[in-house]
């Protein structure tokens, strides 16, 4: 009788992790691009801040079409901003045979065979190969248990606490 195969563990950002950068970065831009005049035009008025004409101009920003080209700009920027945040975040795919780094497109197979050890640095993963080299070391977007169980359960060998 054959094991079935089970599911892999994935390491990363899920999908409300996902949501949530696009729409707090986003909306972040949107505010901040909004804001901005009201505050250059207030900081332009304090004695001490140098800049101060500068600071005027930026508060001068202040017609109706230039409040929604800013919140255009602000949007479109911090959803730019999410994207490439979120494309160059390593995740982790953790099977019993194998752990697949992800970065982006590229896709990279460590075999049991090559890691001697699997342990945590803070928010970094650490996986150590044969003759003391470093195979991977990066921070992966999950919590310390989950990364745990993901190799725990399947019989890596984890160093961590």
């Amino acid at each position: 009788m054959s094991a079935e195969p089970r599911e892999h563990a994935y390491l990363g950002s899920n999908r409300e992790d996902t949501v949530w950068t696009y729409v707090l970065l986003g909306g972040g831009g949107v505010l901040v691009l909004v804001l901005a005049p009201l505050l250059a035009a207030w900081l332009a008025d304090v004695p001490f801040i140098p800049f101060s004409e500068p600071l005027r101009w930026v508060g001068d920003f202040d017609e109706p079409w230039q409040w929604a080209v800013r919140g255009i700009v602000g949007l479109v920027a911090g959803l730019v901003l999410a994207a490439v945040t979120l494309e160059s975040e390593y995740r982790l795919e953790v099977h019993d045979d194998r752990v697949v780094v992800v970065h982006g497109k590229d896709r990279r197979t460590l075999t049991r065979d090559q890691v001697v050890g699997v342990h945590r640095d803070r928010k970094k993963v650490v996986i150590d190969g044969t003759q003391g080299r470093r195979l991977f070391e990066e921070t992966v977007e999950a919590k310390r248990d989950a990364v745990r169980a993901a190799f725990v359960d399947r019989g890596w060998p984890y160093e961590s606490e």
